[in-house]
């Protein structure tokens, strides 16, 4: 049986292998066929709106018993710190543009 790497190319599996090149039962494919991993599609969490979707999904896999509530309670913590650290920066961004905004020297025509 022949592994291949994500590149598509053989691994030699057997020569770094400990146990004297066997390939561990685990590794060995049942139909003899080789496996190839897909990668998991990326989750969107491009803003507030879909960090929320995202959480609410979990929430409802979570109540469907497709995820471990305890994984599920994992999710829901990471994707908060990702909500936190998504706001940090939208309220940095927005001080920054008030601060730029107040310190301008005045234009013609306008008072300060």
């Amino acid at each position: 049986m022949t592994l291949y790497d994500h590149d598509g190319k053989a691994a030699n599996f057997a020569d770094s292998h400990s146990s004297g090149g066997k390939i561990p039962p685990e590794c060995e494919p049942p139909n003899g066929n080789v496996l190839t991993l897909t990668p998991l599609p990326k989750i969107d969490l491009r803003d507030a709106h879909a960090i929320r979707r995202e959480l609410g999904s979990v929430y409802r896999d979570m109540r469907a018993g497709r995820i471990a509530s305890q994984d599920g309670t994992r999710f829901a913590y990471v994707l908060d710190m990702i909500r936190k650290a998504y706001e940090t920066a939208v309220l940095a961004d927005r001080l920054e543009l008030l601060e730029r905004t107040i310190n301008l020297p005045p234009t013609k025509g306008t008072r300060r």
